[in-house]
């Protein structure tokens, strides 16, 4: 009896997500598909704003995290500005900044669409909204490395390590791995908020030179761009230092041979 009261609430929860998901897309073909498409059109010449999905794969490189990308969606769709935009900025130029939805959706609307479209897109099929996108969506948002030297001879350690974290003819100790763990997360880390206050300098000087602004206007940013790329740099150096002192040069040799 108990499991089968289990299951009857498993059965029930999972029909529940599923309306709520179907509600949400409902919504979203009545008040937001007549502008975005859910998929890339193959006539772009009607287009009149950029596909959902397109417009999803920008937003999770900047807001990888669901609720943070929600919370972004429900207040740039209420009060929608060009400092707020995360499209490249030859989409503004094309289609012009989106019109405030206030009056034609409401915040709780706007709440189920959101995450739906976080949920659901983008898909790697080209399918409708939902299917074949679950592999997509297991996998975090790629942060572009924001070296200043991009060197073959310069190796990234941490994804050679992590490839060959139990390989046998590797072979890391425990002592080893507990550092090389604590290196990883400080590299990581540090090259992620350092990324993250770069794509917007860089998405700035796009938008003032396409806007033609002064170039004595632009130049501070690019002095500031090229000091943040600098300081990646100097944290990929040291990501390589100190993972040559935790292994040994056996070690070393056969990453490099990778």
């Amino acid at each position: 009896m108990k499991k089968r009261v289990i299951t009857t609430i498993i059965a029930l929860s999972f029909n529940s997500h599923l309306l709520a998901s179907n509600d949400a897309e409902a919504i979203f073909d009545a008040k937001c598909s007549a502008c975005h498409l859910k998929q890339k059109p193959i006539d772009k010449s009607k287009v009149v704003a950029p596909a959902a999905m397109g417009v999803m794969r920008h937003l999770k490189q900047e807001f990888p995290d669901r609720d943070k990308a929600i919370a972004f969606i429900k207040d740039y769709v209420l009060a929608p500005s060009k400092d707020k935009a995360i499209c490249m900025p030859q989409k503004i130029k094309r289609f012009g900044l989106m019109p405030s939805q206030k009056g034609n959706i409401t915040k709780e609307e706007l709440e189920k669409v959101a995450g739906w479209m976080f949920d659901n897109f983008p898909n790697k099929t080209g399918t409708k909204s939902g299917a074949g996108c679950k592999a997509n969506m297991s996998k975090k948002p790629n942060i572009k490395k924001p070296f200043l030297i991009k060197n073959k001879n310069l190796p990234h350690f941490v994804g050679l390590i992590q490839k060959n974290w139990d390989n046998p003819e590797f072979a890391l100790d425990e002592k080893q791995k507990k550092l090389l763990s604590i290196i990883k997360k400080d590299t990581l880390q540090g090259v992620k908020k350092l990324s993250l206050e770069i794509k917007p300098l860089e998405k700035k000087i796009a938008m003032m030179s396409v806007q033609k602004e002064p170039l004595e206007k632009m130049i501070p940013l690019v002095e500031k761009v090229a000091s943040l790329k600098a300081n990646a740099t100097k944290m990929h150096l040291l990501c390589i230092k100190k993972t040559q002192e935790v292994l040994t040069d056996k070690q070393l040799k056969f990453l490099t041979n990778r």
